[in-house]
């Protein structure tokens, strides 16, 4: 699985946790109810137009009907869990959080770029994220209790998969994109005359998404399969604000200057091994979905909600 799938993995994870933010946002907005406006029969307004209103109620009877469901499996879910991880000893420290947030964020340039995109795409602030991330660690932690991987299995691992760790080099990269590669020779030129990177590549590039950014990809692993090697062994050899080219890429030929190039520093042998014993458990380990139904279950997780209000 590579960094940019676990990534993925991960946020889709933290999506799931958003469901239950909408719990909390129901019961912040429930408690809001002195000194505000109400419409004829005494329902908080919360928003209007074309003359009309909308009540707390009838925004809250909305969101229990799409996804009230969603959010009381995960309320329970939280306290299974929990009283499991209780009974098991299991607790989470801070270092761990922030060691899973490191990973999770590296494929984003920085953390700052990471929380953004987490508050635009799901409207998780930071301590929500580190709230989500707290939370899967400890169902990990116990869907995997019990289960024992040896020395041995984590030595064949780490034999069969040699590159897993080694450090991936972060490129900040521009381009300019041309059809030919004349063309390219021609921007290579310019450049080289002292005509700025980002003005020519708003002037020339063919590329939309980078043009109206001045050339700016933003950040490429050295190892990102959507770029040509070629392309990505020259931009890691460069000092900030080289230039070089032309490359041949998708659709034409490709001026390339590195911004910045960073290598996180390797693991400790510790912190991999503790990392492919996770992984391997995990693989044995069920469903992590399967986990919590299992826990509601064995705690007596009892629903009763009045239908009328799902209906």
């Amino acid at each position: 699985m590579t960094r940019q799938e676990r990534a993925l993995r991960k946020a889709v994870l933290v999506l799931a946790g958003f469901i239950l933010l909408l719990a909390v946002v129901l019961l912040r907005e429930w408690r809001k109810e002195q000194g505000t406006e109400r419409d004829d029969e005494g329902e908080k307004t919360i928003a209007k137009v074309a003359g009309q209103s909308i009540s707390l109620r009838q925004w809250q009877d909305e969101l229990q009907k799409k996804h009230g469901d969603e959010v009381l499996l995960a309320m329970l879910n939280r306290i299974a869990v929990g009283a499991e991880a209780k009974r098991l000893g299991i607790s989470i420290s801070d270092q761990e959080v922030d060691r899973e947030l490191e990973t999770a964020a590296s494929g984003y340039g920085s953390k700052e770029q990471y929380y953004a995109q987490m508050e635009s795409e799901l409207g998780l602030t930071k301590e929500e994220v580190r709230e989500e991330t707290a939370y899967r660690l400890t169902l990990q932690a116990v869907a995997t209790a019990g289960i024992i991987i040896t020395d041995k299995e984590i030595d064949e691992y780490i034999r069969q998969n040699p590159d897993r760790f080694r450090p991936v080099k972060e490129i900040g990269l521009s381009i300019i994109k041309v059809h030919t590669y004349m063309e390219a020779e021609q921007a290579l030129d310019r450049i080289e005359s002292g005509e700025d990177f980002a003005a020519l590549a708003q002037e020339i590039s063919i590329d939309e998404d980078s043009r109206i950014h001045g050339g700016r990809v933003g950040t490429v692993e050295d190892n990102d399969p959507f770029w040509p090697q070629e392309l990505l062994k020259a931009a890691a050899g460069l000092s900030p604000g080289d230039v070089a080219g032309p490359f041949q890429v998708e659709g034409g030929y490709a001026v390339i200057q590195t911004d910045r190039v960073t290598a996180p520093p390797m693991p400790d042998d510790q912190e991999i091994r503790d990392q492919v014993r996770q992984e391997l458990a995990l693989e044995q380990a069920p469903p992590l979905q399967q986990v919590e139904d299992n826990l509601r279950t064995k705690y007596g997780a009892a629903i009763d909600v009045d239908k009328g209000l799902q209906d």
